[in-house]
């Protein structure tokens, strides 16, 4: 990076990538500057490419070329081992059984402490405490299979913070979720979001997005077309057919109240705006 000092928790410089044998890049000249504790949601094409790319996985499990730089925390992601990236960034899954595969609970947490060998009563006092913070705890010594998809989630999410990483990327977390096991996910975002924790993530649930991102992405042909807070984010995109957003946003756009307003992304600030 030519001496330039690196503050953010991931940087991208002119990041390209095109999978062996495609015959065009997905991502093209990406320039981004996350900083640490903020929460970045990614909407468009080739979004779950771009989290790879920031966590490691590409270029080191994915084949394909790879121009350009990202660096976590300073590292640079094409020389790093992802076993060290994997210290300082935390990858969650569409699907928690995908990671998964441990007798219990408890099991699946320490997995990838034990990986690291983390000193064992170091690892008794994260285990509580990402238990504690997914709201896990009675549940510990349940068999993983026997969670519901909500917990397993969660449970995805506890094995991946007891690595203690200060970067989490999530990848449709909530796609195989009900209402309930969604609410359940983001309120531990939340959580996480609170105590500091930088958060990437792809999610179609505008209703979750809106309130808890601080940008939000659209990728449109691979490359970064709006970065923006995610008031702002749908004046701009209002019109694009191929944006979801929150139903009192679209209310809002659909019967705007009279007098200036900010464009209300919760129920709460709906009501505000109408008087309620």
């Amino acid at each position: 990076m030519n001496g330039e000092e690196i503050t953010g928790a991931i940087t991208t410089r002119n990041l390209s990538f095109r999978y062996s044998r495609a015959p065009e890049p997905v991502l093209k000249g990406i320039d981004l500057e996350i900083e640490p504790g903020c929460c970045v949601a990614v909407w468009g094409s080739a979004k779950s490419t771009l989290l790879m790319a920031l966590g490691g996985v590409i270029p080191h499990l994915i084949s394909g070329h790879m121009e350009g730089e990202v660096l976590v925390e300073g590292l640079d992601t094409h020389s790093t081992p992802l076993r060290e990236l994997a210290k300082r960034v935390g990858i969650v899954l569409q699907d928690p059984e995908n990671q998964l595969f441990n007798l219990t609970v408890e099991h699946d947490v320490v997995f990838g402490m034990e990986n690291l060998r983390v000193p064992r009563e170091e690892m008794g006092r994260r285990l509580e405490r990402v238990l504690d913070l997914v709201g896990l705890t009675p549940l510990r010594h349940r068999p993983s299979s026997q969670l519901s998809g909500g917990q397993k989630q969660r449970a995805s999410i506890a094995a991946v913070l007891a690595v203690e990483p200060k970067i989490l990327i999530l990848d449709e977390p909530t796609r195989e979720l009900d209402p309930l096991g969604t609410e359940e996910v983001f309120r531990v975002l939340r959580r996480l979001k609170e105590d500091g924790v930088t958060i990437v993530l792809v999610e179609n649930d505008p209703g979750q997005i809106a309130p808890l991102a601080d940008r939000v992405l659209f990728l449109d042909d691979g490359r970064v077309s709006v970065d923006a807070s995610p008031r702002q984010f749908y004046c701009e995109l209002r019109e694009d057919t191929r944006i979801r957003m929150p139903q009192v946003t679209e209310a809002f756009f659909r019967a705007p109240p009279p007098g200036e307003q900010d464009v209300p992304l919760t129920v709460e600030e709906g009501e505000r705006a109408y008087g309620g």
